[in-house]
């Protein structure tokens, strides 16, 4: 069943802009940038939490030139707060279970491809033929990169919760697409999201470690305000994206900061680069390429 409303405008933004292109290849790199420093965090959840005080502080600094969202937004801001929390807490457990260029592509590779179909289901946003192509083989080139795990087969927890995660990314890229259309101005849509999504992760991860939430945070403020410019920086980026065009493609491409997590995870966490890496690169680069080309 279709969103009421956004059928037109789905329609009107099936074609990918080189701006876009651009933009979210940026916001890629910001994306793995902040991913890797939660990695080597202590505490998963603590770094995650961490980030999300800086932005929803940065957010609060731009509330009084954007007002108030529209009602009907409400509920889909409610939506969105569930999911990005669900995909938090199932980063974290990804994260407690697999090394940043193993777990990561897991975590993601499915994500357009969910994202592309519920678009259709929900949005009746369908991909065109070369933005589809595009998609499959940035998909296919993350997946490829997830089976690079040598001797180790990825364990059961790893699998459920990186499903989990990718499943909760794909849904919210669809709701956070149908909020910042249906707002009618992203920067209010994005504003309100990183208060309200901040403010409740934030309180969950009170809950779950207490004191030491914040005698940590305090500690390592440096990476977390670091890790918080670069995920406030990225998540705008990327809710812009999502405004302006389709919903499978811009979700593609922002998975292609598993390219940019893999290099950092090689050269500055030492972790191993295979041929099945390099494999699965070229067939993310050939997806860039695509959605280059047609824009």
């Amino acid at each position: 069943m279709q969103m009421p409303g956004l059928t037109a405008v789905a329609t009107g933004l099936a074609v990918m802009s080189v701006s876009i292109v651009i933009v979210l290849l940026s916001a890629a790199f910001l994306h793995s940038a902040w991913h890797a420093m939660i990695k080597v965090s202590g505490d998963r959840i603590i770094g995650l939490a961490g980030m999300n005080v800086v932005s929803a502080l940065c957010s609060l600094m731009v509330l009084p030139l954007v007002g108030l969202p529209d009602p009907a937004v409400w509920p889909v801001l409610a939506v969105s707060v569930v999911l990005h929390n669900g995909y938090k807490i199932g980063l974290a457990r990804v994260y407690a279970h697999g090394d940043l260029g193993h777990a990561y592509p897991i975590a993601r590779g499915f994500s357009p491809l969910f994202a592309t179909l519920i678009a259709v289901l929900v949005l009746g946003e369908f991909p065109g033929t070369w933005s589809l192509a595009g998609i499959l083989l940035i998909s296919g080139g993350i997946l490829t990169m997830s089976l690079d795990h040598g001797d180790r087969k990825p364990g059961a927890k790893l699998l459920m919760a990186a499903a989990a995660t990718g499943l909760a990314v794909a849904s919210y890229s669809v709701v956070d697409a149908y909020g910042s259309r249906l707002s009618g101005d992203w920067l209010c849509f994005s504003v309100w999201l990183m208060i309200l999504d901040g403010a409740a992760f934030v309180a969950v991860a009170n809950v779950a470690r207490g004191r030491q939430l914040w005698v940590t945070i305090a500690r390592e403020w440096r990476r977390t305000l670091i890790s918080g410019l670069l995920g406030t920086a990225a998540f705008g980026a990327f809710l812009w994206a999502l405004s302006q065009g389709p919903i499978g493609g811009v979700a593609a491409l922002r998975e292609t900061s598993v390219l940019f997590a893999s290099l950092i995870g090689w050269i500055v966490l030492k972790e191993r680069w295979s041929i099945r890496r390099m494999q699965g690169v070229v067939l993310i680069a050939a997806g860039i390429a695509v959605f280059a080309v047609r824009a």
